[in-house]
């Protein structure tokens, strides 16, 4: 097979996985790609928990991988410690909160090398492993909760995108791009993916690329994730504002409008009323996605009530919160420059 001419890096970027790292390294040791053609790097960024001694543990019988610090911790510079580490002609990114098929290397390979394609990766199928967890997978598989992102909710055999989970690039095409933009915490992937579109690059989802993404198990932990997406999304708009796109400003809308009704309840509550709305759309949501299976699922899907909107308000929140940050740090910069 021609595709297995090509020496592939495999990175990891971790903080405190100790629940997940080995499993993750386990799905990808089993690939189908020949062990000799590949390696694991993984990142770590100060772990605090067992996941650097379990890597070590697991390196003691597999010398195709390596472990290295992340002293900035952040993600995008794990990523790009592991760039300059890594020996490969391909990089794939892969993420410890997900398990992988066995085909995952090899297919991501395959689609990148047949074609004039610059990064591919799988669509992102979420899954949870208790009744919290379960509903929240739910709520992220599906468009009440996470909108029109194609990147989640297709599963054609290929899609176009503007963003794709995870990822595989040429290696040499990460170099032209110099890596991942350091500066940001999150949406590292998504500014990656907007420089690489800029330059004409085309980025693939394909339903043949396999991975499953393990979520939060917590309400808290969903709404400090999406809180934190939503303040990043504000980051990278105030750097590329052309790159706005419709469905972002939903969740913040919402929000206002929210807090706008509120106070006009308080003079008349007929204004409650228009809150009706939104509750008709969540009630919709519930209602496609229930799943009569078992009490668990039932449950689970009862829990949707709580985290959709724990998902929109909290991006929404978020966004505000960092369109608010942003520009004034924007400000700040521009008013330093002029004095």
């Amino acid at each position: 097979m021609k595709n297995y001419q090509f020496y592939v890096s495999v990175l990891i970027p971790t903080y405190n996985e100790e629940n997940y790292i080995e499993n993750t390294i386990s799905t990808l040791l089993n690939n189908t790609y020949p062990q000799n053609l590949f390696e694991i790097i993984v990142i770590d960024g100060g772990s605090t928990d067992s996941t650097v001694s379990k890597v070590n543990n697991i390196i003691e019988n597999n010398n195709n991988i390596k472990i290295y610090k992340n002293l900035n911790k952040i993600q995008s510079s794990g990523l790009n410690i592991g760039i300059e580490k890594s020996k490969g002609d391909i990089i794939i990114r892969a993420d410890a909160h997900a398990i992988y098929d066995k085909n995952y290397i090899s297919e991501s390979v395959k689609l990148l090398s047949d074609n004039d394609y610059q990064n591919v990766g799988p669509f992102q199928k979420s899954y949870g492993e208790n009744i919290v967890s379960n509903a929240i997978a739910m709520g992220m598989n599906t468009i009440f909760g996470m909108g029109n992102a194609k990147y989640r909710l297709s599963d054609n055999y290929l899609e176009n995108v503007q963003s794709v989970w995870l990822g595989a690039w040429w290696k040499k095409s990460l170099i032209k791009l110099e890596g991942f933009d350091e500066k940001l915490k999150i949406s590292e992937d998504f500014d990656l993916n907007y420089r690489l579109r800029k330059i004409g690059g085309q980025i693939i989802a394909s339903n043949k690329i396999k991975a499953t993404y393990i979520v939060r198990k917590s309400l808290a932990k969903l709404f400090s994730q999406f809180f934190k997406y939503g303040f990043w999304k504000a980051k990278f708009l105030n750097d590329y504002s052309d790159e706005m796109q419709l469905r972002w400003f939903a969740p913040p809308l919402l929000l206002i409008s929210s807090l706008f009704i509120a106070i006009l309840s308080y003079f008349s509550l007929n204004f409650i009323f228009l809150f009706l709305i939104y509750t008709a759309f969540i009630f919709c949501g519930v209602i496609i996605n229930f799943k009569l299976k078992k009490l668990s699922d039932i449950i689970s899907s009862l829990i949707l009530f709580v985290i959709f909107p724990i998902i929109h308000f909290s991006w929404g929140l978020g966004f505000i919160s960092g369109y608010i940050y942003w520009n004034i740090v924007k400000l700040i910069k521009k008013t330093n420059i002029n004095i």
